[in-house]
């Protein structure tokens, strides 16, 4: 009987993540608004000679350098970041969430903490995705300006795998075991 309640569970999470993910492409443009909103102040005020501005594209947020093209100075260096590898994490957790028992009161407002925590989280993917690329990318022809030793290089690049590979998955399943802790334990509960 335990085993088939998991298994509904489970199916539950997967067919309602599948659902949300559909809904989150078709909210994404206002969705990367909101993005943009929070990343632009805080890369534009962390690198003020490199970051002109990050502004909402559709489905990518677009990034704009001060750094001149090909020696153009009118031309800047401008490239676009995906945020859905990042954005899966809030569908996971609504899904997670919902599947649980429990009053709907209690799911919205967990859901609102879930959607600030995943869209924190979401922000720091991002400015170390985006520092990476300006680090890394284009043969690595901006990194001397930044002044990042090995130390630093590194720092990013965890800081970008822990955003990219980690944050995603793991920030979503930790918030619903902690928020809803009583159903975790109902169904990890083996019972004779």
């Amino acid at each position: 009987m335990r085993d088939k309640s998991l298994v509904f569970f489970a199916l539950r999470v997967i067919s309602l993540f599948f659902v949300l993910i559909f809904l989150l492409y078709l909210v994404l443009p206002y969705y990367n608004l909101l993005l943009s909103l929070l990343i632009d102040p805080i890369m534009t005020h962390l690198y003020p000679h490199f970051i002109y501005h990050i502004t909402a594209k559709n489905e990518l947020l677009e990034v704009v350098t001060h750094f001149a093209v090909m020696d153009q100075a009118q031309a800047r260096l401008a490239f676009d970041i995906n945020p859905l590898k990042y954005a899966y994490g809030l569908p996971l957790f609504i899904a997670l969430l919902v599947s649980s028992d429990g009053p709907w009161r209690d799911k919205i407002w967990h859901i609102m903490i879930g959607f600030f925590v995943l869209l924190v989280s979401q922000s720091w993917s991002l400015c170390f995705d985006i520092t990476r690329h300006l680090l890394f990318e284009f043969s690595g022809a901006y990194s001397l300006h930044f002044g990042y030793g090995g130390l630093g290089k590194t720092i990013v690049s965890l800081g970008s795998q822990l955003g990219f590979l980690i944050f995603p998955t793991l920030i979503p399943i930790s918030l619903w075991i902690f928020l809803r802790a009583d159903y975790f334990k109902q169904l990890s509960y083996l019972q004779d």
